[in-house]
């Protein structure tokens, strides 16, 4: 669901300005409709600094923070005095590395040469002895002549020969490649590199040493965060009247509509409210029961809806642990997400205990779902076993079997639930065009509806001899054509009734052959949580064979079968995330007419500081 919202307009002359954008931004309910174009020198300037804020937090953060006792953390920080030597540690060891990596090819190159002096070979060459170093193929250089010339081989391996010539008077040029070797000797390279290492270490350990000053940093950021949007509102007025007079547009959610007009009237100020209009950039505040809210993130991920269609959270938080669930298919690796999730609760996802409570969800889900579909627990099959006991209670929940003579196999369930998610899509896009539009633009998609029931019915009834429907084939008949009038007569109000028909020809044409594709699509759900099991039942085959050959084989069957269920676990995952996304937002949000695009609410507000 969404927050109702207001459309307020404030009119002040110039002189109150500061004034007034000051207590809307005390106010800090009111979305304002900035214009980002309208920049200045002073914005630019607070945008650079916050961008100057943001990386030297995300490296302090990243060097972590320092051993005991070298956090200066008795020291009252200045936020410039950090920003400044982090900057500048920062900025020489990246001089640093760049040396480091130079040095450390010119090491490479120089290695199977080995180690002599420069120095020497310089003077030989003083006295009219040329030296040049060759790198050849093995093969090339066994099959040359080199006549009178003399060569030492210096190296060779991996099919390459390095070697030396040795000439007096002019250069003699060999069919080989010529290599030129850096000026410093190896060790001379070795002592830089350790050096520059060392001195990286140490700068390391400075930038580590300022880990306290992060919260001074944050702080930091929020006061010219709020400084840049004051900027940013001042800058955002229209003008009248030659700039005498000034109007700001915004947006409230309707249930604080009366705290802004009282505020607004103890201040005598002129303004005005209405209700959003079908042109209107609405921003979108969700709000949604705490067990739906945990799956508003997965919403975000695509785009919030704009404010004039349907917030579809809810059927997400429905589908999306079932999707989840039928992919990932075994109880046992859901109990491993479960548990994972609930340490997280206390510990990596501590400040995010909403990631926590949603994979706790997803995790019961699976381990449920694991049960009921197929049965099967780390890729033991919970049926046809009497191994244990627990096995043997858990394998009469299994009601959906991998029996394709049954009905309600896996893979026709798999289709089900899609058949089911897209009657919900159109039903939903439905309820979008009456209540945002308006009945007579909902009946195409009622025709929709019509078609896809008919089409189901007959080819269940007809095709697949499903008895059930049989007597159903009339109605269906009569639904179908209904459904294709209602598509060919008001799938385009804007045209004649003669256009309209001979023009709704393409429509039907992608709804007939959509539907074929989106129901076929939900087929993955089946295929992935099949794979996993395959993949769990695979191992736990390996394991056992390893198993059999004594003490060792035991330990290494123990470690083999954590290895390969770990792995088998980590993919199951993430095929289990990404492809229910894949279904809602192609799948479902097509039939659901998703448009997207709304923009979040973020209302005009100074940002609290932490430090008291």
């Amino acid at each position: 669901m969404k927050e109702r919202m207001k459309k307020v307009s404030v009119l002040a002359f110039h002189q109150d300005k500061e004034q007034i954008t000051s207590l809307l931004q005390d106010l800090g309910v009111i979305h304002l409709e900035l214009d980002e174009k309208a920049y200045n020198d002073d914005i630019r300037s607070l945008q650079e600094r916050r961008s100057q804020i943001v990386r030297v937090l995300q490296t302090i953060r990243a060097f972590g923070s320092g051993t005991p006792g070298t956090q200066m953390e008795d020291k009252i920080f200045a936020a410039d005095e950090v920003l400044t030597a982090i900057n500048d540690l920062k900025r020489q060891m990246e001089v640093n590395e760049q040396k480091i990596e130079k040095l450390t090819k010119e090491a490479v190159k120089l290695k199977p040469w080995g180690e002599f002096d420069r120095k020497r070979v310089k003077l030989l060459e003083e006295k009219g002895l040329c030296f040049t170093f060759y790198l050849a193929n093995a093969r090339d250089f066994d099959q040359y002549n080199f006549g009178s010339t003399i060569y030492e081989v210096v190296h060779s391996g991996g099919k390459k020969v390095y070697f030396v010539t040795v000439e007096q008077g002019d250069r003699k040029a060999l069919p080989f490649e010529q290599v030129q070797l850096p000026e410093s000797t190896l060790s001379e390279i070795d002592r830089e590199l350790h050096r520059l290492r060392e001195e990286n270490n140490s700068m390391a350990q400075k930038i580590r040493s300022y880990g306290a000053a992060a919260g001074v940093l944050e702080e930091e950021q929020k006061s010219n965060d709020s400084h840049l949007e004051y900027e940013v509102a001042m800058s955002s007025y229209g003008d009248y009247a030659e700039g005498k007079i000034l109007y700001m547009k915004g947006w409230y959610p309707e249930n604080a509509e009366k705290r802004i007009t009282q505020t607004l009237d103890a201040q005598g100020m002129a303004y005005s409210t209405a209700e959003p209009g079908p042109g209107d950039r609405v921003p979108v505040k969700l709000k949604n029961s705490s067990y739906v809210g945990l799956f508003e993130p997965i919403t975000r991920i695509f785009q919030l809806p704009n404010y004039h269609e349907l917030d579809l959270t809810p059927v997400i938080a429905v589908f999306y642990p079932i999707f989840f669930a039928y992919c990932l298919g075994d109880a046992g690796y859901g109990l491993v997400v479960l548990a994972i999730s609930i340490a997280g609760w206390f510990t990596f996802l501590r400040n995010s205990r909403n990631l926590s409570i949603l994979g706790a969800i997803l995790g019961a889900f699976t381990t449920l779902m694991g049960i009921v579909k197929s049965g099967s627990v780390f890729g033991l099959p919970l049926t046809g076993s009497d191994a244990l006991p627990i096995f043997s209670f858990l394998g009469q929940f299994v009601f959906i079997p991998d029996d394709q003579d049954l009905v309600f196999n896996a893979f026709n369930v798999s289709l089900m639930i899609g058949v089911i998610q897209i009657f919900t899509g159109v039903i939903s896009s439905i309820i979008k065009r009456a209540t945002y539009q308006s009945p007579v633009a909902a009946l195409p998609q009622v025709g929709k509806l019509l078609v896809i029931i008919g089409v189901l019915v007959i080819f269940l009834a007809d095709m697949q001899n499903v008895e059930v429907f049989t007597p159903y084939i009339p109605m269906a008949q009569i639904a179908l054509f209904a459904g294709i009038a209602m598509v060919l007569m008001f799938h385009n109000l804007t045209i004649s009734l003669v256009k309209r028909i001979g023009s709704g020809i393409l429509p039907l044409f992608f709804i007939f052959t959509g539907l074929l594709g989106d129901i076929l699509s939900y087929v993955r759900l089946f295929a992935l949580g099949v794979a996993s099991s395959v993949l769990g039942l695979v191992v736990n085959q390996i394991g056992l064979q390893i198993m059999e050959n004594g003490w060792l084989g035991i330990v290494l069957g123990i470690v083999f079968l954590l290895f390969g269920h770990t792995l088998n676990l980590a993919l199951a995952i993430l095929g289990a995330f990404v492809h229910p996304l894949r279904l809602t937002f192609v799948e479902f949000y097509n039939n659901a007419e998703f448009e997207g695009g709304g923009v979040e609410y973020k209302p005009f507000r100074k940002l609290k500081s932490d430090i008291k």
